[in-house]
């Protein structure tokens, strides 16, 4: 009898979530990718059991001269060298609708001597033309792309942009290649129905940690990767531990003052256990 609640609980969260997100023919429209989803059983390729102890991921292209969060060519370039396998790559679109690699528009508008612009997004023409504190380069899409071709051993990994179908698009035919991030359980189902084998779902755990209807529906939806913050994750270890027995990649992330993601003791201490990849500006090696 408990068993069949608990399903009936589970049919009834969906539906729920289902008709927030645009109805029941989000359901039909989807269904396929619904269907991919929770017929998947196997854990990702990231996955601890298989990742040969690669767990570093370098955020926004990693660290260079001491600037963080540039998502310059360079950066990628030099995150190579140091053999990193794993290149967070932020994408923004332009005002004209491109896609280019940048953290944040002001971070963007302040790296090249323009901080009175503030968040004012970019033309494609006006990034491409920029350099970042005077020499780095930017990269556009099309840049990206031919990163990847260079660099058939790179991963991206994807952040800030919540356009999975553009993301498709752009880079579909480094589909093995791509951990895009989403931001939503509804995203989560579209980024497969595109195509993108690695979608992983952002957390945020709040005061009062992950809502136990919200774990329901990861599970009903079978969420093969979760990412989430440094606090988030202190705020729900036991399951976020729960999920990493059952097979889900967790990916961690951070920011300097943090004490894990630039911690190489801390992270041996983690991975493996709780987390598969970590997002640091600092690390090439443990």
């Amino acid at each position: 009898m408990k068993k069949l609640i608990k399903k009936f609980l589970l049919a009834a969260m969906a539906i729920l979530i289902i008709a927030l997100c645009g109805g029941a023919g989000w359901m039909g429209y989807y269904a396929d990718a619904i269907r991919q989803s929770r017929a998947d059983k196997e854990p990702w390729p990231f996955y601890t059991t298989s990742s040969k102890g690669e767990h570093l991921i370098a955020h926004a292209g990693g660290e260079i001269d001491g600037h963080i969060y540039t998502d310059a060519k360079e950066a990628y370039e030099q995150s190579v060298k140091k053999g990193m396998k794993f290149i967070e790559v932020d994408l923004l679109e332009t005002t004209d609708g491109d896609f280019v690699a940048a953290h944040d528009w002001e971070l963007f508008n302040t790296s090249i001597g323009a901080a009175e612009r503030q968040g004012a997004p970019r033309s494609l023409e006006e990034v491409q033309a920029a350099k970042i504190y005077g020499k780095y380069s930017t990269l556009d899409e099309r840049q990206i792309a031919e990163f990847l071709r260079e660099h058939p051993q790179v991963i991206m990994v994807t952040d800030k942009s919540r356009d999975v179908k553009h993301i498709a698009q752009a880079f579909g035919e480094f589909s093995d290649r791509m951990i895009v991030q989403v931001f939503h359980l509804y995203d989560y189902i579209k980024a497969l129905h595109y195509g993108i084998k690695y979608p992983t779902l952002r957390l945020k755990g709040g005061r009062h940690g992950i809502p136990a209807y919200y774990a329901k529906l990861m599970e009903f939806f079978n969420v093969k990767s979760v990412i989430l913050g440094e606090l988030s994750f202190n705020k729900n270890k036991e399951f976020i531990k729960q999920l990493h027995d059952k097979g889900v990649t967790v990916i961690l992330y951070g920011n300097p003052s943090y004490r894990i993601v630039d911690n190489p003791e801390a992270i041996k201490a983690h991975a493996g256990v709780y987390i598969d990849l970590v997002d640091t500006d600092k690390l090439s090696k443990l």
